[in-house]
């Protein structure tokens, strides 16, 4: 019995039931003949940490539901539609893993996994794509702050048995662009911290507020440049504009070379300005020396310039003020506190060279942050002021630090009446 192209081609019409409406507006469209289960999802989050649900660009994450089968790895038709279209007609065949932006719709205001792969009827791994920051005006922004994007699979199967889209609060993930540090020009910060330093940024939704600056999650590393360094140190990080945000400069030790300026988003390491901040050896403070532990001073001065490393395991306490006696013969004995002072020579506090000056000085280092000085008067200088310097030594870095001039490296040569 034979059968005319005619007949085959009405009953093959017949197999095909009409387009229907199912829960969450999902359009689906079968044969009478088969049913594949809709693609659904149950979790998405970062690959080998099913807790983690922070992601930025390149990020690999896991979709675990139903429904995959029959999805092409990698596919990224543009034209997918999401409604079922019958094979082989366009739209069909396709497959897609989206990333809903906040006023995303079935056809507009996503972005594409930049590549996936299905591993089973249950499971795929996806590659994140660069998603656009944004006010979240525009469909393909994240969430303004929050960052959140929905994950959505579309799957139109080869034959058309099964098509449909997935997206609910289980798909959820949260969109973080690493932030770019670049601060114009250089700038000498504190190593004893403190202080605030505006970093430009890229990155940040434009339409940022403070408000929604604080969703966003964002803190700030420093840390050395040099190879094999340890001196990393976190910090806090504020609001300050769409395009900057202010730094809070911990403390660091003084080097010659830059220090890294990193602003992470959320986890999201950025990418570092690493030419914009040094931090100097600088002196904060001179005190005077007197009665028994000026004599301590120059048992343990005498000491250490003696025998390199040795001193008491108590360090004098010096209390006076910067004020020291500028009569010839006199001898003063200093503490100078500041930051920077391992491995210091030339020590100097009349801007003359050690013994060939109008006063000569005998220092020993104690610490990093702390020196001593014996002082014999020949002539004190003249305008009765000076400052204590020294020359800082490259301690884990490619050079040595600059020393920065301050206000408490001051000596005032005349005593206090």
């Amino acid at each position: 019995m034979s059968t005319k192209p005619r007949a085959l081609a009405h009953r093959g019409a017949q197999a095909l039931t009409a387009a229907a409406v199912v829960a969450g507006g999902l359009v689906l469209a079968t044969p009478a003949h088969a049913t594949l289960p809709l693609p659904t999802i149950t979790s998405v989050s970062v690959a080998g940490s099913p807790a983690n649900k922070v992601v930025s660009t390149g990020t690999s994450i896991e979709i675990t539901g139903t429904g995959f089968t029959g999805m092409v790895d990698n596919a990224a038709d543009s034209g997918c539609n999401t409604a079922a279209v019958a094979y082989p007609a366009a739209g069909s065949s396709c497959s897609q893993v989206r990333f809903l932006g906040a006023l995303a719709n079935a056809t507009t205001g996503f972005t594409l996994a930049t590549r996936y792969s299905v591993i089973s009827d249950t499971k795929i791994i996806a590659s994140v794509p660069s998603i656009a920051p944004g006010s979240g005006a525009l469909a393909g922004n994240p969430a303004l702050g929050t960052g959140s994007v929905k994950v959505q699979v579309v799957n139109t199967s080869a034959t058309g048995t099964s098509s449909g889209i997935s997206a609910s609060a289980a798909s959820e993930v949260f969109y973080r662009a690493p932030l770019v540090a670049n601060y114009v020009g250089t700038v000498s910060a504190n190593p004893a911290g403190g202080g605030n330093l505006v970093v430009p940024v890229t990155g940040l939704p434009s339409g940022s507020t403070s408000a929604s600056f604080l969703l966003e999650k964002v803190t700030g590393y420093v840390y050395s440049v040099v190879s094999g360094s340890p001196t990393i140190a976190s910090t806090a990080v504020t609001w300050n504009d769409a395009n900057s945000v202010n730094l809070t400069v911990p403390p660091g030790s003084p080097a010659g070379d830059f220090i890294g300026i990193m602003v992470v988003h959320d986890g999201i390491a950025g990418t570092a300005d690493v030419n914009a901040l040094k931090y100097p050896a600088i002196i904060t403070k001179v005190q005077s020396c007197s009665g028994t532990v000026a004599t301590a001073v120059d048992t343990w001065v005498t000491a250490i310039n003696a025998s390199a490393g040795t001193q008491s395991g108590t360090l004098p306490d010096c209390t006076g003020g910067a004020n020291v006696s500028g009569t010839a013969a006199d001898v003063n004995y200093i503490k100078i506190t500041g930051k920077g002072f391992t491995g210091g020579t030339g020590w100097n506090v009349d801007g003359t060279a050690g013994a060939t000056g109008g006063v000569t000085e005998v220092c020993g280092v104690a610490s990093d942050t702390v020196a001593y000085c014996k002082l014999t008067v020949a002539t004190a200088p003249a305008d009765g002021i000076s400052a204590v310097s020294f020359a800082p030594a490259a301690v884990g870095s490619s050079s040595a630090p600059t020393l920065i001039p301050t206000g408490g490296a001051i000596l005032i040569w005349n005593t206090l009446i």
